[in-house]
């Protein structure tokens, strides 16, 4: 069994106020208690800098502790993918205008980049509030999989605060971000099996 954990970074948005990039990253393990144990330990050993906020975020997390994190990270067996968008090329997207299908096609090529060994469970940052177009999500993302031997996939939307594995998949989007609006590496630099593609450039 796989789990795959899927947040992003930046915003879809195209006005002048908006991020330049969006990035969607993405988590790969076998066994998500060892994600789950790296965030206890962050909350055991940070509590006095975590304070009382309830979950783990790039944008608003301490940077030395998301740094001990990232660093703990490479202490499990672990795979990260990510794809990022320059918003210069947005419009090169199928239907960029409309918001609920330009995140999903954005989401099809980051599938398009895992392959599925096993039985899997993806879990994906809860932003869509209508079962509908969570079904329209999963159906496109399912289809966008390299999935030759069909095994089965199973797409749950969830609260990144009950989801831990969820708050590090958070960290890798806000990192490729970093690097990429900011032009900042020194987060992303700490992660050591990746691979970050551009899409519709």
């Amino acid at each position: 069994m796989k789990y795959i954990y899927i947040d992003e970074s930046g915003d879809l948005g195209d006005n002048y106020l908006g991020s330049r990039y969006f990035v969607i990253g993405a988590i790969i393990v076998d066994n998500p208690k060892n994600l789950n144990r790296i965030i206890k330990y962050a909350r055991n050993n940070y509590n006095n800098i975590l304070g009382r906020d309830l979950e783990i975020k790039g944008n608003k997390t301490n940077r030395y502790v998301i740094k001990k994190i990232l660093g703990k990270i490479n202490s499990i067996d672990y795979q990260v993918l990510a794809i990022f968008l320059n918003k210069k090329n947005l419009h090169n997207v199928p239907d960029f205008y409309k918001y609920n299908v330009l995140y999903d096609t954005l989401a099809s090529k980051l599938a398009e980049k895992i392959t599925i060994t096993s039985p899997t469970t993806v879990i994906v940052d809860r932003s869509k509030g209508k079962h509908e177009d969570m079904r329209i999500f999963n159906e496109r993302f399912s289809s966008s999989l390299n999935n030759p031997d069909g095994y089965l996939v199973n797409i749950i939307h969830a609260n990144s605060i009950k989801e831990r594995g969820l708050q590090i998949a958070d960290l890798i989007a806000w990192s490729v971000f970093q690097s990429r609006e900011h032009e900042n590496s020194e987060f992303i630099d700490l992660i050591k099996n990746k691979n970050i593609f551009e899409v519709f450039k």
